[in-house]
């Protein structure tokens, strides 16, 4: 039963799998779509699916996921042990991910937060994917939100640079097997943007969606996003960030045009890391 003030109220979560129809077929099929790309039956095939990301999608019993969730599911795989036989050795491999009612909650939170002007703090367990999460997140703004401006940041490169990772992750899978890829330019390791160069009349002119995700690293710098502005802000391991306090300060102003909040931060700590900045995470939690 999820009863959470938050997110629709559900007794039981059934038909899940009916969410991830285009990660089941990709799957068996290596493919996410086998109609001719010239044809009309793969335009509104694929026009169909990109509503679901945006809108969501609702199953046979009524349930319904955001989009956010239902691109999570089917474009997203992640490093994790597939259902296998006992009898095989166990290992981790990169792989859709199931559907689980925290997640369910997760992304809902996320829909709440873009719409009523809030963000996301969260004390949450190791290697509960909360990394792939918030990097599908921006991912997804990315993709089907021009313009916007996605920053990934935490204490220590190692982090920031590993969910940013992650993301690229998602658009080399995305660019490869969907029609929604974009082309970055620039393409570094750190911040891309998805736009390209025309030729018009002799002169070069950008084109394309110019939405952007960005990589930065707080240690030492907690004035380092000033002047920025972001409609995804993740901040990763928050627990590891002993200037997390100040930082904020400089940061917030990113998410807001003035008083408003035109965009959200995501702000997580592993429950295990309780020492060096947890304290200051504890005073922006309450």
């Amino acid at each position: 039963m999820i009863n959470n003030p938050y997110t629709p109220y559900v007794e039981t979560l059934d038909a899940t799998d009916e969410f991830r129809w285009l990660a089941i077929a990709f799957e068996k099929n290596g493919t996410y779509c086998n109609i001719g790309e010239e044809t009309e039956e793969y335009r509104v095939f694929w026009k169909d699916v990109k509503d679901k990301c945006i809108n969501g999608m609702t199953n046979s019993v009524g349930i319904k996921i955001p989009g956010t969730y239902f691109f999570y599911l089917n474009f997203c795989p992640i490093l994790s042990q597939k259902d296998e036989d006992d009898k095989q050795r166990k290992r981790k491999t990169f792989n859709f991910p199931r559907f689980v009612d925290i997640d369910y909650e997760y992304f809902w939170m996320i829909e709440y937060c873009k719409y009523n002007e809030k963000s996301l703090i969260a004390v949450k367990g190791r290697r509960g994917g909360w990394s792939y999460k918030g990097s599908s997140v921006a991912t997804h703004e990315y993709t089907f939100y021009k313009e916007s401006k996605c920053i990934i940041g935490a204490f220590l490169g190692t982090y920031s640079q590993g969910t940013m990772n992650m993301s690229i992750g998602y658009l080399n899978h995305i660019s490869t097997y969907t029609p929604f890829g974009h082309i970055r330019n620039p393409d570094l390791k750190d911040y891309f943007v998805s736009q390209h160069q025309k030729d018009i009349g002799g002169v070069k002119v950008w084109h394309g969606y110019k939405s952007s995700i960005e990589c930065i690293t707080f240690k030492d710098r907690p004035a380092v996003a000033a002047g920025k502005s972001a409609s995804i802000l993740i901040l990763d391991e928050a627990g590891l960030f002993p200037n997390i306090t100040e930082s904020w300060g400089f940061t917030e102003p990113l998410i807001k045009d003035g008083s408003t909040y035109t965009g959200i931060a995501i702000i997580y700590v592993s429950a295990g890391d309780m020492d060096s900045g947890s304290k200051y995470f504890y005073d922006m939690f309450i």
